[in-house]
C-alpha cells in the first residue's frame, strides 16, 4: 500500500526552484533512501513533506490525501515525524527531557503515560539509559543522534523522515545508527532516509532514488543502483561490492 506519493513536486525558498518536478513514492513498511550529492534537493524533499518549505507545487499525498499546504504541526499529528540534519537537541535539557518533547503534538496524553514511553525509548536505545539525566551539551555526536531519533519516535509516527543520521559520526557509531534504522522499521514505522553514506543507506534500504540538481536521475532496488555505472561513479564512491 502506498503510504506516500509525491507527484511533480517543485519547491523553492524564493529564488530558483530547488526541486523540479520530482516523483517518488514510499510503500508502507519500507525503508526508502534518497541519494545524491550536496545540493541535489534531498533535504528540501523532506522539508517539503514536513511543511517547512514556503513555495511548493505538485502533489504530496499521504495515505491518499493531500498534505500540501498544511502546517508542520498538523503534518506531525497525521503521523509524519521529521528528524532534521544537525540533531537540534536542547543543550540545557536532559536526555529524558529532550526525548519527551517529541510528544508535544499529542495533546491530552497523561504525563505518566509519556514518561512510560520515554522509558521504552531508553530501553530501545540502550546507550541512552545511563545518560537519561545527562544534559544535552555533554553528549557525543552518536548519543545526540540517538536522542534526536528517540524524540522523533515519541510522536508515534507511521512515517519517519531521517535526514543525514550518520553525518559526522565515527564508522562504528554509523553502523550502530543503521542497525537502529532497521529496528525502527521492525517496530512498524516506515522510513524515508536521506543519507550521504550511500553504502550504508543501500545496505538497509528496500529501494533508492538518486537525485541530481532537483530532479530524479534514476531509481530502483539497491542492487540495480550499485550496478549502474553512471550512478556508481558519480554518487556511490566507485569500487567495493555491495553487501
Amino acid at each position: 500500500m502506498k503510504l506516500l506519493e509525491i507527484k511533480g513536486l517543485t519547491a523553492s525558498y524564493g529564488a530558483g526552484p530547488v526541486l523540479k518536478g520530482l516523483d517518488i513514492s514510499v510503500d508502507e513498511g519500507e525503508i526508502v533512501t534518497l541519494l545524491g550529492s550536496n545540493g541535489a534537493g534531498k533535504s528540501t524533499t523532506l522539508r517539503s513533506l514536513s511543511g517547512l518549505v514556503p513555495n511548493v507545487s505538485g502533489e504530496i499525498l499521504y495515505r491518499g490525501q493531500s498534505i500540501k499546504g498544511l502546517k508542520p504541526e498538523a503534518i506531525v499529528r497525521l503521523g509524519i515525524s521529521h528528524v532534521p540534519e544537525g540533531r537540534r537537541i536542547f543543550p540545557g535539557l536532559t536526555v529524558r527531557e529532550n526525548i519527551i518533547l517529541g510528544a508535544s503534538n499529542r495533546k491530552g496524553v497523561a504525563r505518566r503515560v509519556l514518561e512510560g514511553e520515554v522509558d521504552e525509548m531508553l530501553a530501545f536505545f540502550a546507550d541512552l539509559k545511563r545518560l537519561e539525566h545527562a544534559l544535552g551539551w555533554t553528549l557525543s555526536g552518536g548519543q545526540l543522534q540517538m536522542v534526536a531519533v528517540a524524540r522523533g519516535l515519541m510522536a508515534q509516527p507511521k512515517l519517519l523522515l531521517l535526514d543525514e543520521p550518520s553525518l559526522g559520526l565515527a564508522p562504528l557509531i554509523v553502523q550502530q545508527v543503521f542497525r537502529i534504522v532497521e529496528s525502527i522499521r521492525s517496530r512498524g514505522t516506515t522510513v524515508l532516509l536521506v543519507e550521504q553514506n550511500a553504502h550504508m543507506a543501500l545496505s538497509v534500504a528496500d529501494r533508492g532514488y538518486v537525485l541530481e540538481t532537483g530532479t530524479l536521475l534514476v531509481s530502483g532496488k539497491p542492487e540495480a543502483l550499485w550496478n549502474n555505472p553512471q550512478v556508481r561513479a558519480a554518487y556511490l564512491g566507485g569500487g567495493g561490492a555491495h553487501r
